[in-house]
């Protein structure tokens, strides 16, 4: 169905609003999902802050250009969806790899990350990279582990010397 030039005025407002406020988005091929699995995905994404909507694509390449996004972002064809992000952008590539891999129905197409432009392989790439807060705790641990080995060290010889001292007291009772 035909959409009225303000409908498409304000799909375009909002596409540009989309671009310019979130940290980064994914396209993905939206041809071959039913209802119910874009259900089910948009519950997951809105869970890690991501969001799910189907395209138009010739709105959305003038609202690309418009707000000066890379060139290679600007080549799609065919159904088209667009997941936006906030912060974490592993957490919404997980939603995608995992969905693609179980039903084989999303395929990446490309992405843009902090205005970076992002092929079909790296948004694949961002799947397997642990997730943020996975990441700060492994840092944690590494800044934790010298001081940790250092209070065993401390510690040890006094723990040492405390059971020699319990040897010999239980010895003369």
């Amino acid at each position: 169905m035909s959409k009225s030039r303000t409908q498409k005025e304000e799909l375009l407002k909002m596409y540009k609003e989309i671009i310019e406020n979130r940290a980064g988005y994914l396209l993905v091929n939206s041809d071959k999902i039913d209802t119910s699995t874009v259900t089910k995905l948009k519950i997951e994404l809105k869970d890690v802050g991501a969001n799910f909507t189907v395209l138009k694509n010739s709105i959305f390449k003038v609202a690309l250009q418009d707000a000066n996004q890379p060139l290679q972002v600007q080549e799609f064809d065919g159904p088209t969806a667009l997941i936006t992000f906030e912060e974490d952008p592993t957490a919404p590539a997980k939603l995608v790899k995992k969905v693609q891999k179980e039903m084989e129905l999303l395929s990446p197409r490309s992405g843009v990350y902090e205005g970076e432009f992002l092929t079909a392989g790296r948004v694949m790439q961002l799947a397997d990279i642990p997730s943020r807060e996975v990441l700060l705790s492994r840092l944690v641990g590494t800044m934790n582990a010298p001081l940790t080995g250092f209070m065993n060290a401390i510690t040890g010889n006094v723990r040492g010397l405390t059971m020699i001292l319990k040897g010999i007291s239980e010895k003369k009772a």
